[in-house]
């Protein structure tokens, strides 16, 4: 009986748990604000590195779409949000940025090592500009830890699903 309560205990934690990754966003004008947040843990090897020096990062891909009227949605803006860290032994603080498809678009000093972490599991806020439109848009985002190959040909990555959200607001 004890073990029939601890997996039904177990399984309602689960159901309410907090999904691997948030996303809000607000549109205001031709422009969206989106932040992301990252509930999923972190792999081993990240928080590993972390202290050595190397550049940690987590890339979250973003996708804009408009409604669908035929057979596909029409992509509006597709890109990478990366969140990055790296560690200066010298003067023993962490560096974070934030680069939208390359761009630096923000970047911040820290001490610790754990809201360096925090800065790759929700990093600021950023905005995306887009073509006006009238038509109801979704967002579709998603967190990668690492990408890689199997049998050299067969891309891979480990990270969380994608994320669907309506983007509500007056265009």
């Amino acid at each position: 009986m004890r073990v029939l309560a601890t997996v039904l205990v177990s399984f309602m934690l689960a159901a309410g748990s907090l999904p691997p990754l948030e996303v809000h966003v607000h549109r205001s004008g031709g422009a969206l604000e989106v932040k992301l947040k990252l509930n999923a843990a972190l792999p081993e090897c990240i928080s590993d590195a972390l202290p050595s020096g190397a550049e940690v990062s987590v890339t979250y891909a973003v996708q804009v779409r408009r409604r669908r009227h035929l057979l596909w949605d029409p992509k509006i803006w597709d890109g990478n949000a990366v969140a990055t860290v790296t560690f200066d032994p010298l003067t023993g603080r962490y560096r974070g940025e934030l680069l939208l498809n390359d761009v630096i678009v923000a970047s911040k000093e820290m001490t610790r090592a754990t809201r360096a972490i925090e800065w790759l599991r929700s990093p600021p806020a950023f905005r995306l500009l887009l073509p006006r439109t009238k038509r109801a848009l979704t967002l579709r985002a998603r967190a990668i830890f690492s990408t890689g190959t199997t049998w050299l040909i067969f891309p891979s990555a480990q990270g969380t699903g994608w994320v669907r959200v309506r983007v509500t607001g007056a265009p």
